[in-house]
């Protein structure tokens, strides 16, 4: 019994001295516990704010245990010099629970894989996205058929003075992405499947927030404590299993309809004829299905966010909203809605919706990168395989190129001519993150969003019911609190 005592205390006593021999391997942070590190320093919401508050302490690059390592960074010079200077070494994703629970399968799709796969898996999509949309402007006219149906169903409602624009603007987005991946829209008065996507999706995306996805994080063992391993794994996993069985049925829909001989219309038929036409068998319809459920969550979760953000701000700030709108009638009028060509011509319009994402700074913490080699990150050294996390909410609130950065003010986009966009200011906006694992659809995200912001300004006025809070409600992102408002029709 002693010897086991004592071999029971020099293996203790080697763990530690080992756990705290690799602490000293890594940027600095708060003090670690052995086994649990800094995980009850965690708070259970509001993570970000944690996170700032640390780097005000150890600097823009620290590290927190879980009791594995994750490096934070929260300063665009340091971003910067690692996803874009040092870019090969970040183009891995983390292989832990709570993020490889976005999909059913491991490596697939383009958010969550890595390496080989995530190469062409990305090159793939984008080459779609280039043929089928950008380039033959096809995305233009689908955004703008998804307006004129969001238009339409405003222009329906019989009591205008109080409107809630969550699923208006939910199912505009929606269509938007629906169209793109499947090739149809739902229907505002049919579209009970859509909502009850949307719905699992968005508390699948709280739940990876939850302590509970946190602990099976750091101990994947949790899963198997029934409690936790209930609320927390498990309960993930059925989620998953609901959305994947939505979108293998919508792609088992498409195979069935996909002709050869005509040109792809929507993703899913691109993607079928490239696996014809490469033959490689890393196009699959296991990473086709993942694609496709990356392209909806992200797509839709994102742009609809911000929209419904822009309405929030464009009723705080009434005088900025009537600015806008004074811009859209002089460039583009009334006989017609604003159209991409016009935003040259819209510095104003730009800046607002520039501003709108830099203050709301709606996807706080970026999903996970993992160095494949050492590097060392202004004077700091980060070890092979560990975690790194970007936060832009940091970047977007507290770089000193935003002068007075908590206040509301696109002029900061803008030079004193009033016309010319501030590069320096732009460039340090990265809403949709920087580097070879930057967003894959920020072109369609901002074509979405100054089309249907900019159609909503000019076609109604929007009046609050009540003050508006611009407190961010803490979930799969950051989202502006509830409100209705009032629908003035607007003319000339």
């Amino acid at each position: 019994m002693s010897i086991l005592i004592v071999a029971s205390l020099i293996f203790v006593t080697v763990y530690i001295a080992h756990f705290y021999w690799k602490v000293r391997k890594y940027p600095k942070g708060p003090f670690p516990l052995p086994l649990i590190g800094n995980l009850l320093q965690f708070p259970g919401e509001n993570i970000h704010i944690y996170f700032d508050d640390l780097a005000k302490e150890y600097g823009p690059c620290f590290t927190l245990w879980t009791p594995l390592p994750s490096v934070v960074i929260t300063d665009y010079e340091y971003l910067k010099e690692a996803f874009v200077a040092q870019s090969d070494a970040f183009i891995y994703r983390s292989d832990i629970p709570s993020e490889t629970l976005l999909q059913p399968h491991k490596n697939t799709g383009v958010l969550m894989s890595s390496g080989e796969n995530w190469q062409l898996q990305r090159r793939t999509s984008l080459k779609i996205l280039r043929n089928f949309g950008m380039g033959k402007n096809l995305m233009e006219d689908q955004v703008m058929r998804s307006v004129h149906e969001l238009l339409a169903q405003l222009e329906s409602i019989k009591d205008k003075k109080n409107v809630d624009m969550f699923w208006p603007i939910q199912l505009c987005v929606g269509n938007v992405i629906n169209e793109s991946l499947f090739g149809y829209h739902y229907k505002y008065e049919d579209y009970e499947r859509f909502k009850t996507f949307v719905t699992i999706v968005d508390t699948h995306l709280r739940s990876l927030q939850s302590r509970a996805s946190l602990l099976i994080a750091a101990f994947p063992w949790f899963r198997h404590v029934p409690i936790i391993g209930e609320s927390g794994y498990y309960g993930i996993k059925r989620n998953v299993e609901r959305y994947q069985k939505f979108i293998d049925e919508e792609v088992a829909s498409r195979v069935k309809d996909y002709d050869r001989g005509s040109d792809p219309d929507n993703f899913v038929h691109a993607y079928l004829q490239q696996m014809e036409q490469t033959g490689n068998p890393g196009l699959d319809m296991k990473n086709l299905c993942a694609s496709v459920l990356d392209f909806w969550v992200a797509g839709m979760e994102t742009t609809s966010t911000t929209l419904r953000w822009s309405l929030a701000y464009m009723m705080k700030y009434p005088e900025i909203q009537d600015k806008v709108r004074k811009e859209i009638f002089n460039v583009v009028g009334t006989s017609r809605l604003p159209s991409m060509s016009d935003k040259p011509n819209m510095p104003y319009t730009q800046a607002v919706i520039h501003e709108i994402q830099r203050h709301s700074s709606m996807i706080p913490l970026l999903a996970s990168h993992t160095n494949i080699e050492d590097i060392v990150l202004k004077g700091q050294t980060i070890p092979s395989g560990t975690r790194v996390f970007a936060q832009l909410w940091s970047i977007l609130k507290r770089d000193s190129i935003f002068e007075e950065r908590d206040e509301f003010n696109p002029d900061r986009y803008l030079l004193k001519d009033g016309k010319t966009m501030n590069k320096a200011v732009l460039e340090r906006t990265i809403p949709f993150s920087i580097g070879k694992r930057s967003c894959v659809g920020e072109g369609l995200a901002r074509l979405e969003l100054f089309l249907i912001f900019s159609a909503m300004m000019q076609q109604y006025e929007f009046v609050a019911n009540g003050q508006i809070d611009l407190t961010p409600v803490y979930g799969g992102a950051l989202s502006a609190k509830p409100y209705t408002c009032h629908l003035i029709p607007q003319t000339a």
